[in-house]
């Protein structure tokens, strides 16, 4: 899986797919399947030693529309997002063509969501719809934003600090939980990042540096106690492709890894309260 991030990426620094043949390798089709197939492995272990060992129960739906203040709902379309590039990136490298690779990359990522969600079906939190949607819309974003290059201006990021938390709202602190920065949904931050450049008129835009982009931020506090609050930020984000040099397949791929990510930067928090932060992780 490792090499198929870092071997040449078929798209053009616009994002726009540069080709269409295809010529799949079975070698590496073994290489990318033992890759992906063992961090699948590795995560539904996790989930089972703390999720659903000891909460088994019948199949059913449950929504929760509380829990984490929805911090949870956009990790999993981010999450959505994340896991369509790899797979595509993945299915790239073993000679798939590039819409071959954009549609099962998300498909594939979509599959691996709805297993997770069966397995919560199977468990004390049930099957949530609203979770799924979110799944759904994490992986047809990448589809929408080819055929819809207005969307490419726009990017989901995360960023992370360790919280004091300890155990979940209404949970019984699974074991590690607390130590796994997925779960802590109180030090997490989903951002949506603009590109402002884009949304300049004509002959302005220039002023504005192509590597720097607009972002608001969104968060949850205290969701262990019985007064859980939002927080929503302002602040810039980075856009690693320009700023990473394209010169080679290697520096191309780090900067689209990257930029999954906000890196600490100045941020003001807009509510509750104006408080602002020199550098915010």
């Amino acid at each position: 899986m490792l090499l198929a991030l870092v071997l040449p990426p078929r798209y053009s620094n616009a994002g726009i797919l540069a080709s269409d043949t295809s010529s799949v390798v079975s070698w590496r089709v073994a290489v990318v399947a033992g890759g992906l197939g063992g961090t699948i492995a590795a995560i539904h272990f996790y989930q089972q030693s703390g999720w659903w060992k000891d909460n088994r129960t019948s199949f059913h739906f449950q929504e929760d529309l509380k829990y984490g203040l929805n911090v949870d709902k956009m990790g999993h379309m981010y999450g959505g997002i994340a896991a369509a590039y790899v797979f595509r990136k993945s299915f790239q490298w073993t000679g798939m063509n590039e819409t071959q690779s954009l549609w099962y990359g998300s498909g594939a990522s979509l599959l691996f969501q709805t297993y997770v969600e069966m397995e919560d079906g199977f468990s004390t939190w049930g099957f949530d719809r609203v979770d799924w949607a979110s799944d759904l819309a994490g992986a047809a974003l990448p589809v929408a934003q080819h055929y819809w290059p207005p969307l490419r201006e726009f990017a989901m990021k995360f960023s992370y600090h360790k919280s004091n938390l300890i155990d979940e709202p209404g949970g019984s602190g699974f074991k590690g939980q607390k130590h796994i920065m997925f779960d802590d949904y109180e030090g997490q931050t989903i951002w949506f990042s603009f590109n402002v450049r884009s949304m300049l008129p004509s002959g302005v835009e220039s002023v504005w540096p192509a590597w720097l982009w607009l972002c608001f931020g969104y968060g949850a506090r205290d969701i262990a106690s019985t007064n859980p609050y939002r927080v929503y930020f302002l602040s810039f984000d980075l856009d690693m492709t320009k700023i990473i040099p394209q010169d080679s397949a290697f520096l191309r791929t780090l900067s689209e890894c990257l930029n999954f990510f906000h890196f600490p930067l100045p941020a003001v928090r807009i509510k509750p309260g104006v408080i602002w932060y020199g550098m915010y992780f």
